[in-house]
């Protein structure tokens, strides 16, 4: 009898261990292997940013932060290669110039938005429309104004008519256009689509929470097939202090925009790694002729490229992370010309200014920055605030929030200077007329002479007169002092060690090509 209980105990303890085991081994708990890693497969991820989107609904917001976000909720039509920039079919199969006026575009079928509804040629047009409609005020409408009419020809054809010649057409729809449901947006109204979005992207909306986070979930029955990240946050954490110490202790998976003093920091983390690119990114220092003050003087403005060491800035801010510019455009740029830049010279600038009536010791400056949206841009700004110091100028550097650091540009509230990127930069006209024309939001630069030019060089479709074009304008930007340009960026992105990420020379942020080890 005592031996039958005993043998009864043992078969059960045995039973319950190899429970456990099996419990254990098959995910269904948090049980770690020896090493400290989990059996179960992670399909989550978790993305910093170092602010909020501005608005959930497409082609509204030029934005980076937005945009990076919301290309995982909607298509667009034409994308880039994301390591060659190369123009790449997506819900746009083929497209075709039919004459000056005229370009044809034929869409994929069988694609389908998360609400069901079908993508077709209506969508592509009121999603041209609602740009082109000045009272949405999207901020694309400036690079689009050129666009005639959009007329549907069947449900996967539609036919675009300019009011004059637009050879960059097909720039402005991979860069810029993303495809909204229009039964969705009429039915809700613009201020529900603006916070709970529909798409045919990779991501369906969960929850956005302002300021805090944005959360979205696989789709499905995405047209290209179901990603394998099944749930993405976007979670925005200002400080880049409090970024790096999320990074590290394994609450974020990815950010972008290291600090090139932390980099070492990330490498030395057995669970992160470093990617960099060196991205479509501009950076520089406005020169706001919008302002009223020693700015619209040009003999001011090329005092201050004289005056400004950028092979210094970059060398002692960022540890040479970076590859140097002397006109508008970066040599990754498709009509790049080679500009002869003004070089360092203190002594040139002191004499510069003293032509334009100024003493360098009594000129007092403003210089607005942004604060962890680009490489080192406050520790930046104060190295010029140095450099110009160096010949009696003095300048106050403001240091803004990033949502509010673009209001002040657009709303041309901006004084003598500001730091701003510019991006994704592969075509001239892309850079040249929304940097350097009255009309465009971003602008810190206007001379009649030189806008007439631009939109002039715009309608060119020689390719060698457009380019011929757009080296002359470049030379005459720099002539001007029309900014001082400083480097293409180069994008730092920490990543965790087990995330499968590339980083994209368009900066994109695409969690469906991403998988986890």
């Amino acid at each position: 009898m005592k031996r039958s209980i005993f043998l009864g105990l043992l078969l059960a303890s045995i039973f319950m261990l190899l429970t456990a085991c099996t419990e254990g081994t098959a995910g269904t708990d948090d049980s770690s292997s020896p090493d400290g890693k989990t059996d179960e497969k992670k399909d989550s991820l978790v993305v910093a940013f170092e602010s909020d989107a501005g608005t959930l609904i497409a082609n509204s917001d030029v934005n980076y932060v937005t945009d990076a976000q919301i290309r995982n909720i909607y298509d667009p039509l034409i994308d880039r290669n994301g390591e060659t920039g190369e123009f790449v079919p997506v819900l746009a199969e083929e497209w075709e110039n039919i004459d000056e006026l005229t370009w044809r575009l034929k869409l994929k079928e069988g694609v389908k938005f998360h609400n069901g509804a079908d993508f077709n040629a209506e969508a592509v047009k009121f999603s041209i429309d609602y740009i082109l409609d000045e009272a949405n005020q999207s901020f694309y409408r400036s690079r689009w104004v050129n666009v005639k009419e959009v007329t549907v020809i069947s449900p996967t054809e539609i036919e675009i008519s300019t009011s004059q010649p637009f050879p960059s057409l097909i720039q402005r729809i991979a860069e810029d256009l993303l495809i909204m449901e229009p039964g969705y947006f009429k039915e809700a109204g613009p201020e529900v689509a603006a916070k709970k979005p529909v798409g045919t992207g990779a991501y369906k909306f969960v929850e956005w929470s302002r300021d805090n986070y944005l959360k979205l979930e696989a789709f499905k029955d995405y047209w290209k097939g179901t990603p394998e990240i099944r749930n993405l946050e976007f979670r925005y954490i200002p400080e880049f202090s409090s970024r790096l110490s999320a990074f590290l202790s394994g609450e974020v998976d990815l950010f972008k925009n290291i600090p090139v003093d932390s980099v070492d920091k990330v490498k030395s983390d057995q669970n992160s790694k470093v990617e960099e690119v060196a991205s479509s990114r501009i950076n520089y220092l406005a020169l706001n002729t919008f302002a009223d003050g020693p700015l619209k003087d040009e003999k001011v403005r090329q005092a201050l490229n004289y005056a400004i060491d950028t092979d210094e800035l970059l060398e002692s801010v960022l540890n040479g992370h970076g590859t140097k510019m002397t006109g508008p455009l970066s040599k990754i740029n498709t009509e790049y010309s080679e500009t002869e830049g003004y070089g360092y010279d203190p002594e040139k600038a002191k004499a510069l200014l003293e032509e334009s009536g100024y003493n360098p010791e009594e000129l007092t400056l403003t210089l607005d920055t942004p604060n962890g949206r680009y490489p080192m841009d406050s520790q930046v700004a104060q190295a010029i605030a140095a450099q110009l110091q160096r010949i009696g100028v003095k300048v106050n550097v403001q240091v803004n929030e990033w949502g509010a650091h673009l209001e002040k540009i657009r709303n041309r509230e901006m004084k003598d200077m500001f730091i701003l990127g510019w991006g994704p930069a592969f075509d001239a006209q892309s850079t040249i007329e929304n940097l350097f024309t009255e009309a465009a939001p971003y602008s810190s630069f206007y001379d009649k002479e030189i806008e007439a030019e631009i939109y002039k060089t715009n309608a060119l479709f020689d390719e060698k007169e457009r380019f011929d074009g757009y080296a002359e304008l470049q030379k005459k930007l720099v002539d001007k002092a029309a900014w001082v340009p400083l480097w293409q960026q180069a994008d730092l992105y920490a990543v965790r060690k087990d995330l499968n990420f590339k980083a994209r020379v368009d900066e994109k942020i695409q969690a469906f090509e991403m998988s986890w080890n």
